[in-house]
């Protein structure tokens, strides 16, 4: 985002306590005019609206401030519209057009934020983008949203592999078999072959630190025996 120090604007201090007016950028009001402006607005928006118009406004507002309904709610977005959305922003990460698919999926969390299928394809597309920070935020909101989604755990978990953060990595593979013990899920079949490699890797870790604990015990004993000829 750019501020008004790298755009070099001029902004009135803190003090002034001024707001720009609309229709002239150049033109501030103090705080109070500002205050009355806006009662005065709304006055007049409450003159013009219908009282049952108002009413159905204030409902869906107070069910969306509580989480009942979603951006496409609000806007009374066509479902057909929505899944179109979706369809055209899976198509373009197949296809490799990553950024495409981000703006797609961006815009569908936005409308709808507890919908965790969003949050899991946003962090796939961040994922084959190497921004894996912001993949893992979205991976952990998608199994905040649903514990159960093996698909998000699986790719989370490999992403903590690829950065040597075993422990993490583990803790999600487990969850994602757990989710599957008939073993029929690819995903939780993919988690199961990246488990072992965690424990592959391990294995081999514990091999050469106890190689270098020898090593280390050894070379130790022959400085003994050293001070002990002189």
């Amino acid at each position: 985002m750019v501020n008004c120090y790298q755009t070099g604007l001029n902004m009135p201090s803190k003090k002034e306590k001024t707001v720009f007016l609309p229709d002239d950028p150049g033109k501030t009001m103090s705080k109070e005019e500002a205050t009355k402006e806006l009662e005065r607005f709304f006055k007049r928006l409450e003159e013009d609206t219908p009282k049952e118009l108002r009413e159905i406004g204030a409902d869906r507002v107070k069910e969306f401030i509580e989480g009942e309904v979603s951006w496409s709610d609000m806007f009374n977005l066509p479902k057909q519209m929505v899944r179109d959305m979706v369809e055209y922003g899976y198509l373009q990460f197949q296809t490799g057009r990553y950024e495409e698919a981000e703006r797609f999926f961006k815009m569908l969390t936005i409308m709808d934020w507890n919908n965790s299928y969003y949050h899991s394809m946003m962090g796939s597309i961040l994922q084959r983008q190497k921004r894996f920070g912001e993949a893992i935020a979205e991976y952990a909101e998608a199994v905040k949203l649903n514990p159960t989604d093996v698909v998000s755990l699986t790719n989370r978990g490999e992403i903590y592999l690829q950065h040597k953060i075993f422990g993490d990595a583990a803790a999600d593979f487990d969850k994602a078999i757990a989710l599957d013990p008939k073993k029929e899920n690819k995903w939780a079949n993919r988690a199961r072959v990246l488990k072992a490699k965690i424990e592959q890797v391990e294995k081999v870790l514990a091999a050469q630190k106890a190689k270098a604990a020898k090593t280390d015990e050894k070379d130790k004993k022959a400085e003994k025996g050293k001070k002990k000829k002189k």
